[in-house]
């Protein structure tokens, strides 16, 4: 090649890169490579919630069964937050990321000491780390050419065990709940029906009770209904939840017999001793404190005959009526019958202890059919939990506690006081829900 064929080649521009065109492609490399590792890291992180909260509900599920130990807890939410991860990720959550304690709802934090003096709820908080520490960072890919070996990325998530409050104290029902016209809903108290509310007027909802449903367009009032029922608008929130404890009524009666949870610590004696009516009944006077019974139900019906039963576990598997003015006070009574009236009196039965709310005291219906009460029923830190309707009248101020849950429809009182306890409803039969927090 001549020099002159060198010189044209040096000169001439054909195929060749500019300076300014090397420029932008370096620009655009590293622009592309930046949003290809941002993109990744993103998408890493949103994995990484995704396994801490699922890890964080499976964990909080499992140590709220009795039966399942902490670390037995710690263990599976470990391996749900590796399932949701996949390979590799052994060291993103470990045994000390996993930590229980309790959520505070006034301060809407996680902590892990606990003190009785504040609104706690138990909770589990649950850490996913990808650091330079556990050598886990996750990878780059083009900016590692510019020293960027990894991301350090750190998520985390609280979830809770809670009990809605319609179920601590008031009415929740899988049906219509069907009141009248009188009443007064203290501040706390809580009605949920999964149909809709039913109400005539002249009821009272004092500033923070609730009437929910998950459609509040299906609230069944008068026309005047909202004029007629001071603070009813007020009131009124959109919400749903399954009622979990009526599908596991059986479990629960089988827990009590077994003597393992639900058991209330009134009771010393596990042994569950027959008793046989005499021309239909059972008196009073037959059940020890301490003891648990079996009603042996040959009968169609068994009347409970006497004024006070006191600190029983009593299983029963036909319809139960209580005499005149029947009071239960530290009792758990257990039917299996699907009688429409399973449990029922004629007028005046009590369940629980006119104790202005102090702890213990309380008494509990259960059933697999329905509970029907003629007139001037008391509440005093009582529960029916009753897997169909359930009907009552009760004495204009004889409600201070109260909690029913129905598998159908409640149909109410008139002219009664719902009082809040807030207190003095700790041996109700319940199950936790779960939700994340944070």
């Amino acid at each position: 090649m001549s020099s002159g064929d060198l010189k044209h080649f040096a000169r001439s521009e054909d195929g060749a890169i500019t300076q300014f065109s090397l420029l932008w492609l370096i620009l655009t490399l590293a622009v592309g490579g930046l949003a290809v590792d941002v993109s990744n890291g993103y998408r890493e992180r949103a994995r990484m919630q995704d396994a801490a909260d699922s890890a964080a509900l499976g964990a909080i599920y499992l140590a709220s069964d009795p039966t399942t130990t902490i670390q037995a807890a710690t263990d599976k939410a470990i391996a749900l937050a590796q399932q949701n991860l996949g390979n590799g990720s052994d060291q993103v959550v470990t045994n000390s990321d996993v930590v229980f304690g309790y959520f505070n709802e006034d301060t809407g934090q996680f902590q892990t000491n606990y003190s009785d003096d504040e609104n706690l709820n138990r909770a589990v908080k649950v850490t996913a780390n990808r650091t330079s520490d556990r050598q886990n960072e996750t990878p780059t890919f083009l900016t590692r050419f510019a020293g960027h070996d990894g991301w350090e990325i750190k998520t985390s998530a609280v979830a809770e065990a809670y009990i809605p409050a319609c179920l601590i104290e008031g009415l929740s029902a899988n049906g219509v709940i069907d009141l009248q016209s009188g009443n007064t809903f203290a501040s706390g108290f809580c009605l949920y029906a999964k149909d809709y509310v039913s109400l005539n007027q002249n009821n009272v909802f004092e500033p923070g009770a609730i009437v929910s449903m998950p459609d509040v367009s299906k609230l069944d009032i008068p026309a005047s209904g909202f004029t007629k029922n001071d603070g009813l608008k007020e009131s009124l929130r959109t919400a749903f939840y399954k009622l979990r404890i009526i599908e596991r009524i059986n479990q629960v009666i089988n827990s009590l017999e077994a003597g393992t949870t639900f058991l209330p610590d009134y009771i010393t004696d596990k042994t569950i001793y027959t008793l046989t009516p005499t021309a239909g009944k059972v008196q009073t006077s037959s059940f020890e404190p301490g003891k648990m019974y079996r009603i042996s139900c040959s009968d169609k019906s068994v009347t409970i005959d006497g004024d006070l039963l006191s600190e029983n576990v009593i299983f029963a598997s036909c319809p139960i009526k209580f005499g005149q003015a029947a009071a239960l006070e530290d009792v758990i009574f257990a039917n299996t019958s699907t009688d429409a009236s399973s449990f029922s009196a004629p007028s005046g039965l009590r369940l629980g202890k006119d104790d202005d709310c102090a702890t213990g005291g309380g008494a509990q219906l259960l059933t697999l059919g329905g509970v029907s009460n003629a007139a001037k029923m008391e509440f005093y830190g009582g529960q029916i939990i009753a897997a169909g309707d359930v009907s009552f009248s009760a004495q204009s101020s004889g409600i201070d506690g109260i909690a029913i849950v129905s598998g159908g429809g409640i149909d109410g009182t008139s002219n009664s006081t719902f009082g809040h306890c807030g207190s003095g409803m700790e041996d109700n039969i319940s199950l936790s829900y779960f939700r994340l927090r944070l």
